[in-house]
């Protein structure tokens, strides 16, 4: 007697669920809350400053406000929904002086750090791409600037641009027509010696990578090597570092502005406010913590940016 055996078939695999996750799906990252509070906090800001003549609610900085008798307010006269950040002592509205003293902050700050962008960068580039005694020079410029104070450096040169501004001449013309000239040249140089540092630190892991051998193989000029193959790589470690040196700047805008050093007079600056009002903070704190708090934030905000930036592009910021 035969026997019929039955066909075997494989046993079909169980469907996936329609719902289930792809293994080694990588899920969206959401953005921290600090990066977040970062930009928007800057965006306002910005846009507040750019268009504060145009805004109702904010009047001009030496405008005199109404207190709630109808008559001028006084120093007594504390945050309210009429001036939110309270008035000083000559009646005038501190959130309307914060917001044009951001005006001028943000413009030494960003004006500095392209100064010191294009000086220190083009010489971090130059030194770490040729080397040899190029490399040496700017090195030795490099570590003179760092030497020094930057604090001491800046009161320095300050004070010595604008003794020679006052004899006239180019200096004097410059300072007539852009009185925060000398404070953008002066933080400028700061900023030179560590981008410089930073940049050719860069410059010397990518002038030995394979497409920069293979353009030099090919005879490629070096401004032809440097701005088309190492410059396009540079741009993550230059922008990291701008945001980082950017918040650096505007407080040192704001320490030499708070000594007497900062844009001339009449230009509301935060550094400015605080040491006009430093004097009364027990009588009226607001026109002192509030500039205080809106430097703060901003400095902060920009160290928010650079290290997520910094993290992003892995940059090490020590030079070699």
């Amino acid at each position: 007697m035969t026997t019929t055996l039955a066909p075997t078939t494989a046993p079909s695999a169980p469907a996936a669920a329609p719902d289930a996750p792809t293994k080694g799906r990588r899920l969206p990252k959401w953005p921290g809350l600090g990066i977040v509070f970062a930009i928007t906090f800057l965006g306002g800001l910005t846009f507040l400053a750019i268009f504060a003549d145009y805004l109702s609610f904010i009047p001009y900085p030496n405008e005199k406000i109404l207190g709630p008798n109808g008559r001028p307010g006084r120093y007594d006269w504390g945050p309210s929904w009429t001036a939110w950040f309270g008035t000083d002592g000559v009646s005038a509205d501190v959130f309307s002086k914060c917001i044009y003293g951001a005006r001028t902050s943000l413009q030494v700050g960003i004006f500095a750090t392209v100064f010191g962008i294009l000086v220190g960068g083009g010489l971090g580039m130059i030194a770490g791409y040729f080397r040899g005694w190029v490399d040496r020079v700017v090195m030795i410029f490099t570590d003179c600037l760092l030497a020094l104070p930057a604090l001491l450096l800046a009161i320095i040169l300050v004070d010595r641009l604008r003794a020679q501004a006052e004899s006239g001449g180019v200096l004097g013309w410059i300072e007539e027509r852009w009185g925060i000239a000398f404070i953008v040249l002066t933080l400028g140089t700061l900023a030179v010696a560590p981008l410089a540092r930073i940049v050719r630190a860069q410059t010397l892991t990518l002038r030995e990578r394979e497409f920069v051998l293979a353009a030099r193989s090919l005879g490629a000029k070096p401004n032809r090597v440097i701005f088309r193959e190492i410059l396009p790589n540079l741009i993550p470690a230059i922008l990291t570092v701008a945001f980082t040196g950017l918040s650096v700047l505007i407080a040192a805008e704001g320490a030499l502005a708070f000594l007497g050093l900062g844009a001339e007079i009449g230009t509301p600056t935060w550094g400015k406010l605080i040491d006009e009002n430093r004097n009364k903070i027990d009588e009226f704190w607001w026109a002192t913590i509030f500039p205080c708090l809106m430097l703060f934030l901003t400095v902060l905000s920009f160290n928010i940016i650079g290290d997520r930036l910094s993290r992003r592009f892995d940059i090490r910021q020590a030079g070699v």
